[in-house]
């Protein structure tokens, strides 16, 4: 069964996706990682998530620990993109719209794959 979505709707699921991913990479960084660190890979993913983590300053509870921020951030991303986007549609959309962004992205991995299977088995 397919489904055609409204692009803009695509856009706004892609967006809040690697807005996402980018925040649980940050998490496991920080995991890794001091904060004061001169690493080059996570000055950048500082930068990149300082103004998202600043935004959302306000809607996050005093009581989580400061590592835990870009993760439960993450979660409320993923909350809004479970069950909200897909009201945008209707009811009748809520389940069929989940994981756009991660279906498309699984496909391409998998004829990535499935290409390489064939040119190590036949030497294409």
């Amino acid at each position: 069964m397919t489904f055609s979505f409204p692009i803009w709707l695509i856009v706004i699921d892609y967006i809040l996706a690697l807005i996402m991913a980018i925040l649980v990479l940050k998490f496991v960084l920080n995991l890794f990682i001091n904060e004061a660190s001169n690493l080059s890979f996570f000055k950048f993913f500082t930068k990149i998530t300082s103004p998202i983590l600043n935004f959302t300053l306000k809607i996050t509870p005093n009581f989580i620990v400061q590592p835990l921020i870009p993760l439960y951030i993450a979660w409320l991303i993923f909350m809004i993109r479970i069950y909200i986007l897909p009201l945008v549609l209707g009811y009748s959309y809520i389940g069929k719209f989940a994981f756009v962004f991660e279906k498309q992205l699984i496909e391409q991995i998998k004829s990535i794959m499935l290409s390489m299977a064939l040119y190590l088995n036949y030497g294409l």
